[in-house]
């Protein structure tokens, strides 16, 4: 059998170990996970903000000392900082989910397959926007020469940006469907 490499097996990867991920923590903590995202995409996005202005300024006081701050650099910090957001503010943030009226057992695996499958569009779409440097929600994203090679190569990458706005919604109407669900 011949598995080649590629940006559509690296989604379809991605995309199963957070399904997965969604149900060994649960529905509750699922939703944890989303709020986290949302929270840390907002908050890193900020950051790189103040991150650029400043090296902007500064950059050559900066070159001076050795350094050079490039956008591959940034895009690689803002990375960690949201994966770090990510995990401190779910271990961390202090948020506790408790639904009033929990649905059958059949629904409640369906609804944290749905969590879980949301969460990693959100977080695969907020990642290609910090990777190709532009604002969260940029039309212009897949113009980007950080990410345009992987649009061009690879289908699934191309569904994950050209459709950024419905991987940013999607978790969000989830909620509140369950929300509504859940409700006594």
């Amino acid at each position: 059998m011949d598995i080649t490499l590629s940006w559509d097996l690296f989604v379809i990867v991605f995309f199963a170990m957070v399904i997965a991920y969604g149900f060994i923590i649960g529905k509750h903590e699922s939703v944890k996970v989303i709020i986290a995202t949302y929270i840390a995409t907002v908050a890193v996005q900020g950051l790189g903000n103040i991150l650029e202005r400043v090296t902007g300024e500064s950059q050559t006081m900066l070159t001076m000392v050795g350094l050079s701050v490039d956008s591959s650099i940034l895009a690689v910090t803002k990375l960690v900082i949201f994966i770090a957001a990510i995990i401190f503010i779910v271990v961390r943030g202090g948020i506790e989910i408790q639904y009033g009226k929990e649905t059958g057992s059949a629904l409640n695996v369906l609804i944290t397959g749905l969590f879980g499958f949301a969460t990693a569009g959100l977080i695969l779409a907020t990642l290609l926007s910090f990777v190709a440097g532009g604002a969260i929600l940029d039309a212009g994203i897949t113009e980007s020469a950080s990410i345009s090679a992987m649009v061009q190569q690879s289908k699934l990458m191309q569904l994950l940006a050209f459709n950024q706005d419905l991987w940013f919604s999607l978790p969000a109407i989830l909620l509140l469907g369950v929300g509504f669900l859940s409700s006594e």
